[in-house]
């Protein structure tokens, strides 16, 4: 008489119990966001507060509070409509506005959006002499020819620059920059 049993005397399931297992664990559905043709899913907008360190912003989506966030946070703004949506973040507790973005949410995904840090100005010399830079009155720095430097986290509103010879002090060229929006803005003295 010939006798059988399980090979893997150690009680384990049999290796077509644990292949099917593996199949529904890796079928079933994981991602909560997907696009899909048929409208199932949801739309979400993640944020990021990369303003800058120790800034703890305030977001709102289309003029309404959703939440405030500390800096390297990231927070999801979930199930939003299809539609545009207007973000903005504002520092707390100032209430000063830092960013805005529009993001047209068009399909079930997960859209993004960074709250950057503060805009900066590059200055670019290509005058033929070294220059001091000002920014509303303000001496920045001093440039050599064919050098550039940044002013970095400016304020936003109107901003007036301007460049003096720095061997006599004479007024070499000036300029207004509207900074409103979060992005860097460039001034090139030729």
């Amino acid at each position: 008489m010939i006798k059988t049993r399980r090979a893997d005397g150690a009680g384990f399931p049999s290796a077509r119990l644990l292949a099917w297992l593996a199949i529904l664990a890796f079928s079933w559905p994981s991602c909560k966001s997907p696009t899909s043709p048929d409208g199932a899913g949801e739309a979400d907008i993640v944020v990021t507060n990369d303003y800058e360190e120790g800034a703890t912003v305030d977001i709102y989506m289309d003029g309404q509070f959703r939440f405030s966030m500390g800096f390297k946070m990231t927070i999801e703004l979930d199930n939003v409509s299809l539609e545009e949506h207007t973000l903005e973040a504002r520092l707390n507790p100032t209430g000063v506005l830092i960013d805005s973005e529009k993001i047209d949410v068009i399909e079930y995904t997960d859209y993004s959006w960074m709250v950057d840090d503060p805009p900066d100005i590059k200055v670019i010399n290509q005058f033929d002499n070294p220059l001091r830079v000002l920014m509303d009155g303000v001496y920045q720095f001093d440039l050599a020819n064919e050098e550039s430097r940044w002013i970095i986290d400016v304020a936003y509103g109107e901003r007036f620059l301007k460049a003096l010879g720095a061997a006599d002090g004479r007024e070499i060229a000036s300029t207004t920059i509207r900074v409103d929006e979060n992005t860097d803005y460039s001034w090139t003295i030729e």
